[in-house]
C-alpha cells in the first residue's frame, strides 16, 4: 500500500508540475530553441570519418525549472550522408542517431548528461547545456565505408527533442508548445573527402 501511495504522489506531483508549466509557457519571453552553428567531417588516420558540430541550445526558464524538478529531457542528433543522384533518389551512405539526455540529480545536486551510454556530471545547467551543444569526434563513418575522392556527397545534420520519451501526460500539450517542439532545421553541407 505504501508503494502505491508513493507512486500516486509522484504522479500527482508531475501532474501539478505540468499544469504549472502549461500555464506559464504562453507568457515566456525566451522560448526554447535549437539551431546548428557549424558542422564538419574530419578524416581519421584509419580511413574513418568523425563529426564535429556546434549547436545553439536555448532552454526556456520554465523548461529549466521542469528539469530541476526531475523531468529528463532527451535529445536526438541525426546525421545522414548521401550521394546525390540526378534522376533517382539519393543513395544513402550512412544514417546514424545519437541519443543525449539531460537530468537533474537532486541528491548530488548535479546535472547529468548521458550521451550514448557515457555519463558526465556538471554543477550547473549552463555547463550541461554547453556539453550537449558540442559534439566532438563522433564516429559516423568507419573504415569499412569507402568514400571516393572527388565524388559529390551531401551531409545532413539536425538536433531535436525526443517527444516519444516525454511522460504521456505531456503528449497533448506538446502539440501547441514551442518548448516541446524543439527541432533544428537540417544543416546541409558538402564535405571534403581527402582520402
Amino acid at each position: 500500500m505504501t508503494a502505491s501511495f508513493m507512486l500516486c504522489c509522484k504522479k500527482l506531483r508531475l501532474f501539478f508540475l505540468l499544469l504549472f508549466f502549461c500555464s506559464t509557457t504562453s507568457v515566456l519571453a525566451n522560448p526554447s530553441s535549437v539551431s546548428i552553428d557549424s558542422a564538419e567531417l574530419i578524416a581519421a588516420e584509419n580511413g574513418a570519418y568523425l563529426l564535429n558540430a556546434d549547436f545553439n541550445l536555448v532552454l526556456s526558464p520554465a523548461l529549466e525549472e521542469i528539469v530541476n524538478k526531475g523531468l529528463s529531457l532527451n535529445f536526438l542528433v541525426e546525421f545522414q550522408l548521401v550521394s546525390p543522384r540526378r534522376f533517382w533518389f539519393d543513395d544513402e551512405i550512412a544514417s546514424l542517431t545519437s541519443q543525449i539526455s539531460l537530468t537533474y540529480h537532486a541528491l548530488s545536486r548535479q546535472y547529468l548528461v548521458n550521451r550514448d551510454g557515457y555519463q558526465l556530471a556538471f554543477s550547473s545547467i549552463q555547463e550541461a547545456k554547453n556539453e550537449i551543444a558540442r559534439i566532438r569526434n563522433w564516429l559516423v563513418l568507419d573504415e569499412s565505408i569507402s568514400l571516393k575522392k572527388g565524388k559529390d556527397y551531401q551531409a545532413r545534420l539536425r538536433m531535436r527533442l525526443d517527444q516519444s520519451k516525454l511522460p504521456k501526460a505531456l503528449h497533448a500539450d506538446t502539440l501547441n508548445s514551442e518548448d516541446w517542439n524543439m527541432a533544428s532545421e537540417y544543416y546541409r553541407w558538402t564535405p571534403v573527402i581527402s582520402q
